[in-house]
């Protein structure tokens, strides 16, 4: 199946949509939470070329409106390659709704929307431009703000190529 960006707009227009309607209800019934938590990760990005993984950090925040819905923004930065004969480097900036199951050892969450990358003239990543993204995280919190987190995300490019990737690090929750 093919995405075109047409229909990647309308289905993150729908997502939106759908939770900005979750949110109003939530704050109607007078739900609160820490809605905030910001992690900072170290990331590898596969870019299936010579270079095979690219590294950097990976710095995103999420807003959670209620008890399971939110939106999430993320930025990578995986410049750091492997090779000596490659100059690889790219940007990824994910933006998209959350799904979370929180707990206070553990949180679970989904996430998809669209992405943006970003990519350096002489970099192995042939997909630049805005695609879609899908992701999966897993924190275990170590005190009541503090936590560790693994995650993992899978974008797609325009172009079609898809680009997983693994993070790891840790989280702040306000």
């Amino acid at each position: 199946m093919s995405w075109s960006p047409k229909s990647l707009y309308r289905l993150t227009f729908l997502v939106a949509v759908l939770v900005a309607s979750e949110v109003s209800a939530l704050r109607a019934q007078g739900v609160t939470r820490g809605p905030w938590t910001v992690t900072a990760a170290l990331t590898g990005l596969r870019t299936g070329a010579r270079a095979g993984w690219v590294y950097g950090p990976e710095l995103s925040i999420r807003c959670d409106f209620g008890r399971h819905w939110g939106v999430g923004l993320r930025a990578a930065l995986p410049v750091l390659d492997t090779e000596a004969y490659t100059d690889d480097g790219a940007v990824a900036i994910d933006l998209g709704p959350t799904l979370t199951f929180a707990g206070n050892k553990a949180d679970l969450g989904l996430s998809a929307g669209a992405t943006a990358l970003l990519v350096s003239d002489g970099g192995e990543l042939t997909g630049g431009g805005i695609g879609a993204f899908a992701s999966g995280h897993a924190t275990a919190w170590l005190t009541r703000r503090l936590g560790v987190l693994a995650s993992v995300a899978v974008r797609v490019a325009g172009s079609g190529v898809a680009y997983p990737s693994l993070s790891a690090g840790v989280a702040v929750r306000f």
